[in-house]
């Protein structure tokens, strides 16, 4: 698998993303922790509880983009997906190299 960073735009407001929340967050958790899912997100940054209500940020394991749309799902009616793929630098690890 590669990794994925995504970008996404919100479609709607950080109110209509915390009231669905509930919802779509445990069913796609549950999904990609029993293998259900093409692609799995590793994790989230999200800033909306700091007042930062235009882009949330993930990192997702997956073989191509398409698998992160389709693992996404409902969620897509929410929010808009920039994928790019990326080399993860753990620089714990690195600096133990030098």
């Amino acid at each position: 698998m590669a990794l994925y960073f995504a970008v996404h735009t919100l479609k709607k407001s950080p109110d209509e993303i915390n009231n669905v929340w509930p919802e779509l967050a445990p069913k796609m958790a549950r999904a990609m922790a029993a293998g259900d899912t093409p692609a799995k997100c590793i994790k989230t940054w999200n800033p909306l509880p700091h007042g930062r209500t235009d882009y949330m940020f993930c990192l997702w394991e997956a073989e191509k983009p398409k698998d992160i749309e389709t693992t996404l799902g409902k969620w897509l009616d929410y929010l808009t997906i920039d994928s790019m793929k990326v080399d993860e630098v753990d620089w714990a690890e690195y600096v133990k190299t030098l």
